[in-house]
């Protein structure tokens, strides 16, 4: 039986990779989003994907301090083994980038996300 508003499956795990220090810097409250894990580029090591077990990955294709590149890397040399996403806003050659990324990060599942609009506000 499922009652409205709950599931008989566990929230998928998330994690969102950014600049904690920037969010709190800017005086912004992270969300409480169930199964979402807000960390920083430098948290990201096996013991995070040990501890989590995340289905995705999430950042800015250009984040403070890092990029999808590094991002991609790392999570590559921490050994996970899942979706990562990256957001952003259009760019002349998507593919280009995707490419470039899987290529250097090929244990990693690599695509964008490009939404419409300024990725901040």
């Amino acid at each position: 039986m499922v009652i409205e508003g709950q599931s008989h499956h566990a929230a998928p795990v998330v994690v969102v990779v950014g600049s904690i220090r920037g969010w709190a810097r800017d005086k912004r409250r992270l969300p409480e989003i169930d199964g979402f894990h807000f960390v920083g580029f430098g948290d990201i090591d096996e013991p995070l994907f040990e501890r989590l077990h995340p289905e995705i990955v999430l950042s800015a294709l250009m984040g403070e301090g890092f990029d999808a590149m590094d991002l991609a890397r790392r999570l590559n040399a921490s050994g996970f083994r899942g979706r990562y996403r990256a957001v952003t806003t259009a760019l002349p050659h998507p593919l280009a980038v995707i490419e470039e990324i899987r290529a250097a990060a090929p244990g990693i599942d690599f695509d964008l996300f490009i939404v419409s609009g300024p990725l901040s506000s």
